[in-house]
């Protein structure tokens, strides 16, 4: 719902760029409009062209760096290409922690481009922006102040309880602009210069989301969230360092927020069978009920994803995550 805010937020203004008021006309006749999401970026990016009337047509997957972060020379050709073929480029979306690797695209540089073309810059930080907190990592992260919108969801890494997504705005007018529609029955002066939260968004009748978040934010404190951000993320990088250590796990991805991408790669394994294990492995994992990760596709291969979050996880359960891996991988090849 983050992801179709934003998106709307920043169709209405480049039509209105352009003279049109798209809460009138619609998209009809109208020059096809560009998009450009990473290789990398969360399936919500595509889900909300669809559903806003955008198509996917016109969404451009940009290839990624050996790092899985968005190769900007790719994004500057596939724009240019639009631009000549009379394509309208008005919305690049940028990852601040990928879903798969946790990987952070170079939020400076896409900025830069966003900028010099005059394209919306969006930021998916639903899962990893709060990884600009952890030690050293704020580097990482130059550029999420240029964003003209920036998703969150508390419910992953602060472990807001189910459903708590948000949306961050440069300009709060322009969600308002692409949404504000107030009914007689419901007009009431007494709303202050805000207005309703009906007007920022297509829900007109919600739960009081905002209290979880603020009830989690209110125990924990700035110093509570920074510690685990940064207990989580030293965890993801101690797993890599034991994967790397190991002879038969492979790491697959730099650890850079709290995820850990790696395979399950004994050294008698021929590739046919190493792809048909990692398959396998989740669900043989969590049937032996000790430790639980998830299974993904990276470039292509089945791989394992642990992301850390908890923040009662330490290094032990991360040596018994390991060895449940093995233990599963035995169970299924025997």
């Amino acid at each position: 719902m983050a992801t179709i805010v934003a998106l709307a937020t920043a169709r209405h203004q480049a039509f209105r760029d352009q003279g049109y008021d798209v809460r009138e006309t619609g998209l009809y006749g109208h020059r096809p409009m560009g998009l450009y999401v990473s290789a990398e970026a969360h399936s919500c990016l595509r889900k909300a062209a669809e559903l806003l009337g955008l198509g996917t047509r016109y969404l451009r997957t940009v290839p990624v760096d050996s790092a899985f972060r968005m190769d900007t020379g790719e994004l500057r050709r596939l724009i240019a290409a639009d631009q000549r073929a009379g394509v309208r480029p008005f919305f690049v979306a940028a990852s601040a922690g990928t879903v798969n690797t946790g990987a952070v695209d170079p939020l400076d540089d896409i900025a830069a481009i966003a900028r010099e073309h005059g394209l919306w810059f969006h930021i998916d930080g639903a899962y990893g922006a709060l990884g600009i907190l952890a030690d050293d990592a704020a580097p990482g992260y130059a550029g999420l102040e240029w964003a003209d919108s920036l998703a969150l969801d508390p419910h992953k890494w602060l472990g807001v309880p189910i459903d708590a997504g948000c949306i961050l705005f440069r300009e709060p007018a322009g969600p308002r602009d692409a949404f504000s529609l107030v009914p007689p029955y419901l007009r009431d002066e007494d709303a202050g210069e805000l207005g309703w939260f009906s007007e920022y968004g297509p829900e007109q009748t919600r739960p009081f989301r905002a209290l979880r978040v603020w009830a989690t934010i209110a125990h924990l404190g700035r110093d509570g969230i920074v510690h685990l951000v940064q207990h989580t993320t030293r965890l993801a990088r101690t797993l890599a360092e034991l994967i790397e250590a190991s002879d038969d796990f492979e790491l697959l991805a730099p650890a850079v927020t709290s995820i850990t991408a790696f395979r399950h790669r004994p050294p008698d394994l021929d590739t046919d069978r190493a792809e048909a294990l990692n398959e396998a492995i989740p669900a043989a994992v969590q049937r032996r009920r000790h430790a639980f990760l998830t299974g993904t596709r990276i470039s292509g291969a089945a791989a394992l994803r642990a992301c850390v979050l908890h923040p009662g996880t330490t290094k032990d359960d991360l040596t018994v995550l390991l060895d449940e891996i093995r233990a599963a991988a035995r169970e299924v090849t025997t």
